[in-house]
């Protein structure tokens, strides 16, 4: 299956792109990642990005920020949350 993202909400790019692409498999393990509570955004990115076969330091600028730097939580989760939802 692969579901468009919404290009009003969302910056096209390499992460969403490779998510939409998935196997079923892979975005089974796409979600455990996401629910997995006991790691934090940075970690479950990098551990995303080796499911999906990407290297991190290439998509993780790509992903919201703070003004320090920092990939801000709550956004980056919800963002992946939302394109899982339309390839689920």
């Amino acid at each position: 299956m692969n579901a468009l993202i919404n290009t009003k909400s969302y910056e096209s790019n390499t992460f969403l792109t490779a998510i939409q692409a998935a196997t079923p498999e892979q975005v089974d393990a796409l979600w455990s990642i996401l629910k997995y509570k006991e790691i934090g955004i940075f970690r479950k990115i990098k551990s995303m990005s080796a499911v999906l076969q990407l290297n991190f330091n290439d998509i993780v600028n790509t992903l919201p920020q703070d003004e320090n730097g920092r990939m801000i939580d709550h956004k980056t989760r919800h963002m992946i949350h939302d394109v899982l939802i339309h390839v689920s």
